[in-house]
């Protein structure tokens, strides 16, 4: 006999090693839900709710973090972090939907929601193109209409041949989507007038779509009135990154075109979003912000497979708080929606590796780019397409490897 260590990464490794042994197939259920210890973290639970859940779990062979005065009644609530399989988790939520005390049977729809298998899911986009969300990681193309974006390298300016020449570029460098912006985010920029916006990323999707009938196109905007524009000349994403707080109209627009919305999250504006890195809980209160702007934009009448959502690297958070997020990324993927992240050349790249210029940040973008495909992210916003989709390449085929 010999042993080796080895982590299932996922239901499929775990089928092929079922196989390997002899298994019958019909186990594939049972030993999926034992497959990895998970965790939920739940935040200000009343004390004797967090006493409920702890003996739940223990009871099931599971368990829970709670605040040490708990148990003596010393605190009104206790953050409460659970460890559980998706088997013992689905006992816990099965009981806790009998508890009519302390909103339990809404934590237990969240757990059950939580845990829930990662849909596989295609999209038709109006332009009649289909993204195929859950499969692999989609690249996005980053394309500036503007003078003064943080990356000299992506910006065009007002040239609409310049504009036209690199999406055909990208396009063919293996693109997926080309996101396409007229006003500049980065830290301390100030607004374009609203006109200017609208008439460069009109003329730019316009130009584009003639070229590319059948690429996706996204309007990085946070204008209901520059969103409508793009729209009407044919792009298929409104990428707001202001999450719906500067023009909640944005989501109707996508509504009223069929269009996809990624919402983002960020706090303050570009003039002073980097004084504003103060949180209780970063994925706690990121995590409920994309809930409460995705709910918001299916109130507009956005369709659900249509909706996106980006944690926001680099909008109202620091170096650290940053890394945290690209750490766990399944705390947004657990959402239920198609995961974007957009970090391509950033300063926390340039801090970790660094590296002071955008101008030297590639290989660190790129080796981030293999990290998040690893992570199961289902879109990449780059500015360097050809190196990124070898870096998506690569670590797909890692993933793909079958077990033997």
């Amino acid at each position: 006999m010999q042993a080796h260590l080895i982590r299932l990464g996922d239901r499929t490794e775990l089928e092929q090693a079922l196989a390997k042994t002899g298994c019958s197939p019909e186990a594939l259920e049972y030993f999926a839900a034992r497959r990895e210890m998970l965790q939920i973290y739940v935040a200000g639970v009343p004390s004797p709710a967090a006493s409920v859940i702890k003996q739940e779990m223990l009871s099931r062979g599971g368990d829970a973090a709670v605040h040490a005065k708990v148990i003596v009644c010393g605190t009104e609530k206790s953050d409460v972090l659970i460890f559980g399989t998706a088997k013992q988790l689905g006992f816990l939520a099965d009981k806790l939907e009998k508890m009519p005390w302390w909103r339990l049977p809404e934590l237990a729809a969240e757990i059950r929601s939580l845990t829930a298998r990662p849909l596989t899911r295609k999209v038709k986009t109006p332009c009649g193109a289909e993204l195929a969300f859950g499969s692999g990681m989609l690249l996005m193309g980053i394309i500036n209409l503007t003078d003064d974006s943080f990356f000299p390298g992506s910006r065009c300016g007002d040239d609409i041949q310049k504009t036209v020449l690199r999406a055909l570029q990208m396009a063919e460098d293996g693109a997926d989507i080309l996101d396409i912006g007229a006003e500049s985010t980065r830290p301390g920029a100030d607004r374009v007038p609203e006109e200017e916006e609208i008439s460069r990323l009109s003329a730019a999707v316009r130009a584009i779509r003639k070229e590319l009938p059948e690429i996706p196109i996204s309007a990085d905007t946070t204008r209901s009135a520059a969103a409508r524009a793009a729209l009407a000349e044919g792009a298929d994403i409104i990428n707001d990154i202001s999450g719906l707080q500067f023009d909640e109209k944005i989501a109707s627009a996508a509504a009223e075109y069929r269009a996809l919305l990624c919402v983002m999250h960020t706090k303050g504006t570009a003039r002073d979003m980097q004084k504003q890195c103060v949180y209780e809980n970063l994925l706690s209160e990121v995590s409920s912000f994309l809930r409460g702007a995705a709910e918001r934009a299916l109130e507009a009448g956005v369709e659900k497979e249509k909706i996106i959502i980006d944690p926001g690297i680099g909008f109202a958070k620091n170096y650290n708080q940053n890394l945290l997020l690209l750490r766990h990324c399944e705390s947004f993927r657990a959402l239920g929606y198609p995961l974007l992240i957009g970090a391509s050349r950033k300063s926390v790249i340039g801090t970790a590796t660094n590296t002071a210029s955008p101008s030297g940040r590639l290989a660190g973008t790129v080796a981030l780019t293999a990290l998040c495909a690893a992570a199961g992210v289902d879109i990449i916003r780059v500015h360097d397409v050809k190196e990124n989709k070898e870096a998506i390449m690569m670590a797909e085929a890692v993933s793909k490897a079958r077990y033997e």
